[in-house]
């Protein structure tokens, strides 16, 4: 049996997503490599994703999520659970508050979307 351990209400959400598996190396000018993904439902403190990469369980990512506007939200967190499910991996990523990263922003997105799923 799975015990539940969210705090914050999920909302479904299809938001496109990409995660930096490799950071850039300055040295050698290799570019950060990043995965594509998407979210499947989003908390205001963390979000479920899936991809085709492979991620690991207690890796610290960095994350892009696409808003709609001109820049993407750029987000820190921790891959809490990690699962191969079909042909892609599901993973759920608590977000860390940063005064360097839009997690304001982020958790400003999904308030929003409780306030309409209120009404």
């Amino acid at each position: 049996m799975s015990q539940e351990r969210r705090q914050q209400l999920r909302f479904d959400d299809h938001s496109l997503v990409f995660v930096e598996i490799e950071a850039a190396q300055p040295e050698s000018m290799q570019p950060a490599k990043l995965a594509l993904a998407r979210t499947m439902d989003i908390s205001a403190t963390g979000m479920q994703i899936a991809t085709k990469a492979a991620l690991d369980a207690e890796r610290i990512l960095r994350i892009f999520v696409d808003n709609g506007e001109e820049y993407p939200l750029s987000l820190v967190g921790e891959v809490k659970w990690a699962c191969k499910v079909g042909n892609e991996f599901q993973a759920g990523v608590e977000i860390y508050p940063s005064r360097e990263t839009a997690q304001r922003q982020w958790a400003n997105k999904v308030t929003s979307k409780q306030t309409v799923s209120a009404a």
